[in-house]
């Protein structure tokens, strides 16, 4: 796996007609691998040839910023973790997630832009975002409600919060929609987040599968959903697998690197199990050969590659 280098890059082409009008929004926190999963998603981005409708936000931690590249593309926001400046999370870094693009200077650079996805650092961007318009809030699937304790227990928070259930479960971590929509529902998950901590998590851990706070975030994104914009979205769109099984298409938007040890796997590929593969013979039509080469990728062969839209092209005619 090659070195990352930070401040190096020449700036990516920027086509200012017209202008941008989708938002990338990602919080980096100052840990390596978090680093090099944005420059993932940075180089997914040039690839995807996205730049030509989008910019990144980052609320990004104060020591990471001479880390990333810097860009005319790549909008930098200072901000100190969430769970440096409220004590009550402390030892559940994944509130950062949240809490950070909560703040009103994040909001406020987002509402320039007609949607906004927000997402994780370890997600790659591809060509069929290009032409996407969604009229609601677009999600993946998330998976922490399959066990019947977690979903009577998100139905109790609901009832007793005073909105219904709406049986709609397992909503993915990334969410992509109209500007507004997406403020507003990060609002609210930060609401509950700090609802479910005060009332279902202030002396309980829990353990996976079952209801446990390891997943609190999910939970509240989940119960923000219903009380936000429930007859407004879809399930599907985002947080694909990483998989070989699977090609690119029109139908996957935005895939994400989750923990798993099937080909493409971010920590087998750390571990440099895939060192023997010949870049030239990955298969960037699948979702696992697409991640897989954008990861092992220089950032200026990335650039000088012909746009993956003709990935897309290549893999329907298979």
């Amino acid at each position: 796996m090659q070195p990352i280098e930070g401040n190096t890059l020449s700036s990516s082409p920027f086509n200012a007609e017209p202008p941008p009008d989708l938002g990338v929004l990602v919080y980096i926190d100052n840990r390596k691998e978090t680093i090099e999963e944005f420059y993932w998603l940075y180089k997914s981005m040039l690839f995807s040839d996205l730049f030509t409708r989008a910019k990144i936000i980052a609320a990004c931690h104060p020591d990471a910023l001479n880390q990333v590249p810097v860009d005319e593309n790549i909008t930098l926001i200072s901000s100190v973790p969430y769970i440096d400046r409220n004590t009550e999370w402390e030892g559940y870094p994944y509130i950062n997630s949240v809490g950070n693009l909560c703040e009103q200077r994040v909001f406020d650079e987002c509402k320039k832009y007609r949607y906004i996805l927000k997402t994780d650092c370890d997600t790659f961007t591809t060509p069929a975002l290009l032409d996407f318009s969604p009229s609601g809030l677009c999600f993946g699937f998330g998976a922490y409600a399959y066990e019947e304790e977690v979903r009577n227990k998100l139905s109790e928070c609901s009832l007793h919060w005073g909105f219904p259930h709406s049986g709609l479960h397992n909503v993915g971590a990334s969410v992509l929609g109209p500007s507004n929509q997406v403020c507003d529902f990060l609002s609210a998950q930060m609401d509950y987040c700090h609802k479910l901590l005060r009332e279902e998590f202030s002396n309980y851990e829990g353990k996976w599968p079952g209801w446990c706070k390891n997943v609190l975030t999910m939970y509240a994104g989940e119960l923000a959903l219903r009380c936000t914009y429930p007859q407004q979205c879809s399930l599907g769109f985002l947080d694909h697998f990483p998989v070989s099984t699977r090609k690119l298409g029109s139908d996957v938007l935005h895939i994400h690197a989750w923990h798993t040890n099937e080909y493409w796997s971010k920590f087998d590929f750390r571990a440099g199990k895939y060192s023997h593969i010949n870049p030239d013979q990955i298969d960037r039509t699948t979702l696992g050969g697409y991640c897989h080469w954008l990861a092992q990728a220089d950032i200026n062969n990335v650039a000088g590659e012909k746009p993956a839209r003709q990935l897309m092209s290549t893999s329907a005619r298979q």
